[in-house]
């Protein structure tokens, strides 16, 4: 990371804990980042507790890489993106998941074009490209959720009100992910801070950003490779974590369905199927195991569902279930 006296900074910021297998490839593609010019890039990560080899591999990245260390308990996915973004020197902060690997050496440039746009635009979420091994399950869940997105060489805008007179065009759009993500410094720690939130932080910055006047942006030419690597289990409690942060982050409730619980998974599983089939990076092993295991994974997204409706306002419940997934999901 050079430095010069008129240097502007852009930072990154990555959460970790026990992230050893993908952050060695996350941090070599942030390092060798194209830089616009007249920037320098600020490197930051804060671990929670690693038992792993994370720290390991961040140790040797010493020089270009600023380490804070928390105890577990003191980690919360708003309070730490929020500590992060206080003591960055970037005009721009970027937020990465230790599992997300930028695809390519513009995604940096990628990522904070959409603020060039206009001084409107608060927020950017980039693209993510599923992992060939991963689960189809989740392998469609990414493709769907970014490939409605927006297409793939555009910047997409979105906004709640007619920039000309104000007038409502659209329903609030707070779909986000801090798994890949740009802010504007002077907001998060101005007039769009994260909210102290253990949930859904990411989509709740996103919904602050537009009540506030502010664009979201999507840049998909911003692509990191990523794809949680979830057993069955694992997903349904991420999937009962998603719903419980929707309701805690942004008040949106489901009520518990009985038949959706015992029949929902039916449908999405032939549609796994169908992909498994089609997916060419499957070889032969992994077609015969993701067709076993496919019911699994669908059934846990209902059942994460139902019990997350069933618990909205029972925090022990909420504990329970949530906390091995909060551990590993940062």
């Amino acid at each position: 990371m050079s430095k010069t006296s008129t240097s502007k900074y852009i930072s990154v910021f990555i959460p970790t804990f026990n992230g050893e297998r993908y952050l060695a490839e996350c941090i070599e593609a942030v390092l060798g980042q194209e830089l616009p010019k007249g920037y320098d890039l600020e490197f930051l990560i804060t671990d929670s507790g690693s038992k792993d080899s994370t720290l390991d591999i961040i140790h040797a990245y010493k020089d270009k890489i600023k380490l804070t260390t928390i105890p577990n308990s003191e980690f919360s996915h708003g309070v730490t993106r929020s500590k992060a973004a206080h003591v960055a020197k970037g005009e721009f902060v970027l937020f990465l998941t230790q599992d997300a690997t930028p695809a390519h050496n513009r995604w940096l440039i990628n990522m904070i074009e959409p603020f060039f746009l206009s001084n409107k635009v608060g927020c950017v979420f980039g693209r993510q490209t599923p992992r060939a091994h991963a689960a189809p399950t989740i392998k469609r869940e990414v493709y769907g959720a970014f490939g409605s997105a927006g297409t793939p060489d555009s910047i997409t805008i979105n906004r709640q009100l007619s920039l000309v007179d104000f007038k409502e065009v659209s329903k609030l759009n707070t779909f986000f992910s801090d798994a890949n993500s740009a802010a504007k410094r002077s907001l998060l720690i101005g007039d769009v801070p994260f909210r102290n939130v253990h949930y859904a932080e990411d989509q709740a910055l996103a919904e602050d950003m537009q009540n506030k006047g502010y664009l979201k942006a999507y840049a998909p030419q911003g692509e990191v490779l990523h794809s949680n690597d979830y057993t069955a289990t694992e997903y349904r409690r991420r999937k009962f974590d998603e719903y419980i942060g929707l309701y805690k982050s942004l008040g949106v409730t489901f009520k518990p369905s009985n038949k959706n619980l015992l029949l929902g998974w039916i449908r999405p599983t032939i549609k796994d199927y169908k992909f498994i089939i089609k997916d060419a990076s499957y070889g032969p092993k992994l077609k015969i195991k993701w067709l076993v295991l496919s019911p699994a994974y669908n059934y846990g997204n209902c059942a994460g569902k139902y019990y997350a409706a069933k618990n909205y306002k029972n925090d022990s419940e909420i504990t329970k279930h949530s906390l091995e997934s909060e551990l590993r999901n940062k």
